[in-house]
């Protein structure tokens, strides 16, 4: 088969669960070793090893990304809704109900939904400009 420029020779590209070399060459390394080197890094971790303190926290507790935030947010119609859900984040993140992280991407999602109101706005404005032509 000829390849043809800008025909992939594999369309479907890889199937799912199927392992790269690197992958397999790593599991072929630990194969019957994982238990042995978990103990291992645990017994260096109690001897106060800190690499292996943290590589076992990590595995065991790692750091949390993200959680649910309990905040209700309002319905965003207007301009001044949207002042006032961002002023309701802000006294929340002062409050220290919500983290600095947690207030940003609320803040994210309200400004998404005023641009959302700025684009309702202006189609409004263009349909009764062109309605008075």
């Amino acid at each position: 088969m000829t390849l043809v420029p800008g025909i992939s020779g594999n369309p479907r590209g890889r199937l799912p669960g199927t392992k790269t070399r690197k992958q397999a060459l790593v599991e072929s390394l630990f194969e019957g070793e994982v238990a042995e080197v978990a103990r291992k890094a645990l017994e260096m971790a109690r001897e106060g090893n800190t690499d292996c303190i943290r590589l076992v926290l990590d595995r065991v507790a790692p750091v949390r990304r993200g959680r649910p935030v309990r905040f209700k947010l309002p319905p965003l119609n207007d301009g001044a809704d949207v002042v006032a859900c961002f002023n309701g984040i802000l006294r929340s993140c002062a409050d220290g109900v919500l983290s600095i992280e947690e207030a940003q991407a609320l803040a994210s999602v309200v400004e998404a939904g005023s641009r959302a109101i700025l684009v309702r706005e202006l189609e409004d404005r263009i349909e009764r400009l062109e309605a008075r032509l």
